[in-house]
């Protein structure tokens, strides 16, 4: 399930960067716009900020694992290191 919330995540995104530039570059160029692509880069934002937050809930929490991780592996090494 992840690597499909991941895929529609990049989905989403390409879309809003995509059609967000053609709509910057149509606003600082002389082509107009249509109202379609406002809503196509709207629609790939919260396409791709809700796969966003589905991924991370189906994503294991680290926090204070790799901290705690971490200080067990220098205090063995140093504890080897010492002889």
């Amino acid at each position: 399930m992840r690597k499909l919330w991941a895929f529609v995540c990049v989905i989403g995104f390409t879309a809003f960067w995509a059609y967000g530039l053609a709509i910057l570059a149509a606003l600082f160029g002389e082509k107009v716009f249509s109202p379609l692509e406002l809503v196509f880069c709207l629609f790939g934002l919260v396409l791709g900020l809700y796969a966003r937050m589905r991924l991370l809930r189906h994503t294991p929490s680290m926090h204070g694992r790799r901290a705690a991780s971490r200080a067990r592996l220098e205090q063995e090494y140093m504890e080897s290191a010492q002889g």
